[in-house]
C-alpha cells in the first residue's frame, strides 16, 4: 500500500512540474506572438484606414519576427498595388505564392499584376494555372486568351474561346471575338463563317449584324454593306450612328428622299449628340441641298429638341439668313446669345444685322455687352460707336471710338472708319473744325474710300457749309461707283440744303430706282415732292415709308401736317 502511494505521488508530482514546465513555455510563446499579432492588426487598420506608407511599416515589422507568414506577404502586396508601386507589389505576391503555392488568390493576382505589367508570358502561365483550377471561370478564360493573343499565340487564343463557348455556349460577343482573331491571321474566310453562324441563332443582334457592316465597307463591297446596314436600323432602330451612315449613303447615291428619312430618324435618337447633328447640318448647308425643304425641316426638328443649345439656334438662325428672312434669322442669333457669350461669330451676325436694320438701341446695348467678353476686337468699339452716334451720345461715342482705335493693327481702311465716326461725332457736339479735320484726315489715309467721302460731304450738307467741296466728294464716289443708290441720294440731299429741288429730285429718283424698297429713299421723295406744292404725291411717299416700317414722330407729324418738318 505504501509502495502504491508512493508511485501515486511521485505521478502527481510529475504532472504538476510538467504543468510547470508547459504553463512557462506557453506565456514565452503568448508573448512572442502577442507582439506579432498586434503589429499584424496594427498593419491591417492602417491598411484600412488607407495609411498605406504606416502600414508597409507595421507589416515589415512582422517579416522581421517571422518571415514565413503568407497574409503579410499578401497584405504587403496589395498595399504596394495602391501605390503604384506594382514592382514590389510582384516581389511580395511571389513570396506568398512560395509559402502557400496552393492558394489561388496569389495565383490570380500574379496573372493580374503581370499582365498589368505587360509580362504577358508570365501572367499566361498563372491565367492557365487558374483556369485548370476553375475551367468555367470566363474571366480566367478571358485573361488567358487574352494573354495568348498577346504572345501572338492566335491559335491558342481561339481554342480558349472555343473552351469558353463550352461553358457559357455560343454567344456574339465570342463570336465578335473570335471573328476578330481570325482576321487578324488573315482567315477572313472563317471570320465571316463565324458570323454568319452565330446570326443564324441570333438573327437580330445589332452588334454582329454592325460588325459585318463595316466588314464589307472594308473590303469595298458596298452592296452588302448597305444589305447589313438596312437589316441593322430595322433591328436596333435607336441607332442613330447606323442611320447616319445609312443616310449619308443614300446621299451620295443621290436617294435624297431616303437619305433624309435616316437622317430624320437619326436626329431623333439619342445616341446622335448636337455637335454630330451640327456637322450634318452645316454640309448640308453647303451641299446643293440647302434649300430643300426636308433640310429645313431637319433644322426646325433640332431646335425642338435641343431648344436652349446655342448650336441648334445659330444653325437655323444661320438657314433663316440664307433664305434672306433676316429678321427672323436675328431672333434666333439672339436666343443662341442667350445660352452662350463667348462664341463671336454669333454676336457678329447680331450686330451686323441690327445695323443693317437700323436698330440703334439694340445695336448700342449689345455690342457694349460684347465688349466685356471681346475687349480687344476694334469692330466692336466701332459699332458700339456708330449707334452711340444714331442715338445722339456724341460724347460718349468719342470715348469709345478714340479706346477701340488703338486696338487696329495693320487695318487703314478701318482706322479712317474709326476717324470718320470721330468726326461725325465732333459735328454733332457743333465742333465743326475739329470735325473736318478728323475726316479729311480719315480720307486721307484712305483716300479710294468713297462710303468715307459720301458721308462727309453728307455732314457738310447737313451743316449747310463747303457745298462746293461737298459736291466735289460726292461726285466722285458717284464716278466710281456709278450704281450706288446711297451716293444719289446723297447728292440729292445737297441739292435738298440748298433748296435746289428739282434737281434734288432727280437724283432721288435715282437713288429709288437703283433701290425701291428703301424706306429712306421713299421719305425724301415725299420730302422733296412736298417742297415742290406736291401734296398728294408726298402722303403717298410717306405713308409707303410707314409701311416700310419707318418709325420716327418726325414723319408722323410730316403726314399729320401735310407738311416738311426738319429733323
Amino acid at each position: 500500500m505504501k509502495k502504491i502511494l508512493l508511485i501515486a505521488l511521485i505521478g502527481i508530482i510529475s504532472v504538476a512540474c510538467a504543468t510547470k514546465k508547459n504553463s512557462n513555455q506557453a506565456s514565452i510563446h503568448s508573448q512572442a506572438s502577442f507582439s506579432y499579432i498586434e503589429a499584424f492588426h496594427k498593419g491591417m487598420r492602417l491598411k484600412i484606414k488607407g495609411d498605406s506608407d504606416a502600414a508597409i511599416e507595421a507589416f515589415q515589422k512582422c517579416l522581421n519576427m517571422r518571415k514565413d507568414d503568407d497574409a503579410v506577404f499578401y497584405a504587403l502586396s496589395q498595399l504596394y498595388v495602391a501605390k503604384k508601386d506594382y514592382q514590389q507589389a510582384v516581389s511580395m505576391i511571389e513570396s506568398a505564392n512560395k509559402i502557400d503555392p496552393k492558394n489561388i488568390w496569389y495565383t490570380e493576382q500574379l496573372a493580374n499584376l503581370n499582365y498589368g505589367l505587360k509580362q504577358y508570358d508570365k501572367a499566361a502561365i498563372y491565367f492557365k494555372k487558374l483556369v485548370e483550377y476553375e475551367p468555367k471561370n470566363i474571366d480566367w478564360l478571358y485573361g488567358y486568351g487574352d494573354c495568348l493573343l498577346k504572345n501572338g499565340k492566335v491559335e491558342e487564343a481561339i481554342s480558349i474561346i472555343n473552351k469558353a463557348e463550352v461553358v457559357l455556349g455560343k454567344n456574339p460577343s465570342l463570336s465578335i471575338e473570335k471573328f476578330n482573331l481570325y482576321k487578324s491571321i488573315k482567315k477572313d474566310k472563317e471570320a465571316i463563317a463565324e458570323l454568319e453562324s452565330i446570326l443564324k441563332e441570333y438573327p437580330q443582334e445589332p452588334q454582329v449584324i454592325a460588325t459585318l457592316a463595316d466588314y464589307y465597307f472594308s473590303k469595298g463591297n458596298v452592296e452588302k454593306g448597305v444589305g447589313y446596314l438596312t437589316q441593322l436600323v430595322a433591328a436596333d432602330p435607336e441607332n442613330g450612328r447606323a442611320h447616319l451612315a445609312l443616310g449619308e449613303i443614300y446621299r451620295k447615291q443621290k436617294k435624297v428622299d431616303e437619305a433624309f428619312e435616316q437622317f430624320l430618324a437619326a436626329f431623333k435618337c439619342e445616341d446622335v449628340d448636337v455637335d454630330t447633328k451640327m456637322s450634318l447640318l452645316i454640309e448640308l448647308q453647303e451641299s446643293p441641298l440647302s434649300s430643300h425643304p426636308k433640310t429645313l425641316e431637319l433644322v426646325d426638328l433640332m431646335v425642338d429638341l435641343h431648344p436652349e443649345s446655342a448650336k441648334s439656334n445659330s444653325i437655323k438662325g444661320d438657314y433663316l439668313l440664307a433664305k434672306g428672312q433676316e429678321k427672323e434669322a436675328l431672333v434666333y442669333y439672339k436666343k443662341a446669345l442667350d445660352t452662350e457669350k463667348s462664341q463671336f461669330p454669333i454676336w457678329n451676325q447680331v450686330m451686323v444685322l441690327e445695323y443693317q436694320y437700323l436698330m440703334w438701341n439694340d445695336l448700342f446695348e449689345d455690342s457694349k455687352q460684347c465688349l466685356n467678353y471681346f475687349p480687344n476686337l476694334p469692330i466692336v468699339y466701332l459699332l458700339n460707336g456708330t449707334s452711340s452716334i444714331e442715338l445722339n451720345k456724341p460724347n460718349e461715342a468719342i470715348d469709345v471710338l478714340t479706346t477701340g482705335k488703338a486696338f487696329v493693327i495693320n487695318n487703314k481702311g478701318m482706322e479712317a472708319e474709326f476717324m470718320a465716326q470721330i468726326g461725325e461725332a465732333n459735328f454733332m457736339l457743333k465742333n465743326i473744325k475739329e470735325g473736318k479735320k478728323w475726316y479729311e484726315d480719315a480720307i486721307k489715309l484712305d483716300p479710294s474710300s468713297n462710303h468715307l467721302k459720301n458721308n462727309y460731304a453728307n455732314r457738310l450738307a447737313i451743316a449747310k457749309i463747303d457745298f462746293d467741296l461737298a459736291f466735289s466728294l460726292i461726285n466722285q464716289s458717284i464716278s466710281n461707283s456709278p450704281t450706288i443708290s446711297q451716293y444719289y441720294d446723297t447728292r440729292g440731299w445737297i441739292y435738298f440744303q440748298q433748296a435746289k429741288y428739282s434737281q434734288a429730285l432727280e437724283d432721288y429718283l435715282k437713288a429709288f430706282e437703283l433701290e425701291s424698297t428703301n424706306a429712306l429713299y421713299i421719305e425724301h421723295l415725299g420730302d422733296v415732292y412736298s417742297k415742290l406744292n406736291q401734296k398728294d404725291k408726298a402722303l403717298q411717299y410717306w405713308q409707303k415709308a410707314v409701311e416700310l416700317g419707318v418709325e420716327k414722330d418726325v414723319l408722323k407729324k410730316k403726314i399729320a401736317t401735310g407738311t416738311y418738318h426738319e429733323e
